[in-house]
């Protein structure tokens, strides 16, 4: 028996609304996510200078708001490992003085060597937008950014892949930021 038409037209318009209001409730990407997905999971949030931190934050804020549990721990330093889904992992190391958080240090660790320079222009992308051009200095890719507690903070991007020199090593970028002491 074959269905009536006259069925099948007022469910026409209901499935098309139906649709339309699944294909609506989808959530708008982050914009971090423009930067992919390495890049918004490493940095997590665009507050503050790195994971919604900044520099001056204290020691128990940072351990209360990082995803994870610390694998070391001391009176000045936190250090994490995390991962990245199936594209690597990274590492974070929190140091801090009388003062807060005062440097911080990430070490990007890539399976596929090929996708580097990729991740590393989104990272020096985001930089770049948010801080202004950068400059190269000895090697790195650097920012320099005013700070109210502690003046000048450099943000230290490489791309330090060639350190390895085992066939299929991951590729590795660095970010360091730090108060400029000079």
């Amino acid at each position: 028996m074959k269905p009536s038409n006259k069925y099948l037209k007022p469910i026409f318009p209901a499935l098309l609304f139906l649709t339309l209001i699944i294909g609506s409730c989808k959530q708008p990407k982050s914009k971090m996510a423009s930067y992919g997905p390495v890049f918004e999971t490493v940095m997590r949030s665009e507050t503050g200078v790195f994971r919604g931190f900044s520099l001056g934050d204290k020691q128990d804020s940072v351990r209360l708001k990082e995803t994870v549990k610390p694998m070391e721990t001391d009176s000045g330093y936190l250090y994490y490992e995390l991962k990245l889904d199936t594209t690597g992992s990274f590492n974070i190391t929190y140091n801090f003085d009388d003062e807060g958080l005062n440097e911080i240090q990430s070490d990007i660790y890539i399976n596929n060597a090929s996708k580097m320079d990729d991740v590393f222009s989104k990272f020096k992308s985001y930089f770049d937008e948010h801080y202004g051009a950068s400059q190269t200095r000895q090697g790195y890719t650097v920012w320099t950014v005013k700070s109210e507690k502690y003046g000048e903070v450099r943000i230290s991007l490489s791309n330090e892949s060639s350190d390895f020199t085992v066939d299929k090593a991951p590729g590795k970028i660095a970010l360091w930021i730090y108060p400029d002491k000079e």
